[in-house]
């Protein structure tokens, strides 16, 4: 999990139709409500806060509570706000380490890669370079691409970086101050974005399309397209996988082409949640 300056949970509140299932609610799906409830709420809630978010009485929600305080998934501390239990965090965070990100996305890699015929690549961001972290190429491949996992990139010029930066620099100030403090924006090929004017231009599209690309600026004869994934936040993604291809053979349009099916594979394998965030940055 990406713990970077800045990184924050993100409560999203519950929907009117979820509202109105939970007060339909009895036995264990009255406590599995009271947990997410607890979960989209970090602060913390009160008995009645409970109580009124389910349309339950006090009684109910105080034995649903009640359930999850025994077995540490829920607390409630010396003002009498309960929150989510220590045991519960242990448990989440114990499998987010045991199946890391890399593992998780290697389904929708796999599949990718042997469908399009090209190579596919999950990074995260860390400063201000892109670490890949998984790459698998397809067994029909005949040219192999430079990329190994465990390598870095600076993000600026590839697409996973800039489908990744275009959640971190929402808007030009946030790209003045990382070219201050990654920069200066080097040319890798004549194509590379040197200047934060190209950089913000790039990174505004890529908000409005969902989708960023690399059209040979780290890679000479290159071009990839790029999504974020938001695997354990609803509102920063985790990291971002992309298909990388020969530009003598894959245009812009190829690229952008793929793109229903990419999102019908990774809804396949991990659902549609983790495509989209839960406030989409607004930028320009």
């Amino acid at each position: 999990m990406e713990t970077g300056p800045g990184r924050r949970w993100r409560s999203m509140a519950p929907s009117a139709d979820r509202a109105a299932d939970a007060r339909a609610l009895t036995g264990s799906a009255r406590v599995l409500a009271v947990l997410r409830h607890l979960a989209e709420h970090p602060g913390g809630s009160r008995l009645g806060e409970v109580a009124a978010a389910l349309g339950a009485p006090k009684a109910s929600a105080h034995r649903a509570l009640g359930s999850l305080v025994q077995q540490g998934f829920a607390r409630q501390d010396a003002q009498g706000v309960y929150h989510l239990g220590f045991d519960l965090l242990r448990l989440v965070f114990g499998y987010h380490e045991a199946r890391a990100p890399s593992l998780t996305v290697g389904p929708v890699l796999r599949r990718l890669a042997e469908e399009t015929g090209e190579t596919t690549h999950y990074g995260v961001l860390v400063e201000g370079n892109i670490i890949y972290q998984a790459k698998v190429s397809p067994s029909r491949s005949t040219f192999q691409m430079s990329s190994v996992i465990g390598g870095s990139n600076p993000a600026y010029r590839t697409g996973l970086g800039k489908a990744l930066l275009m959640h971190e620099l929402t808007d030009r100030a946030d790209v003045d101050r990382y070219v201050a403090e990654y920069g200066p924006l080097e040319p890798r090929t004549r194509h590379t974005l040197c200047s934060p004017d190209a950089l913000h231009k790039a990174l505004v599209d890529a908000r409005r399309n969902g989708y960023a690309l690399d059209l040979q600026e780290n890679d000479l004869g290159i071009v990839c397209i790029a999504l974020p994934l938001f695997l354990d936040s609803p509102s920063r993604p985790t990291g971002a996988i992309s298909i990388s291809a020969v530009g003598s053979r894959t245009t812009p349009d190829d690229l952008v082409g793929w793109l229903p099916r990419i999102r019908e594979i990774v809804t396949e394998e991990l659902g549609s949640a983790v495509l989209q965030p839960a406030d989409p940055p607004t930028g320009a």
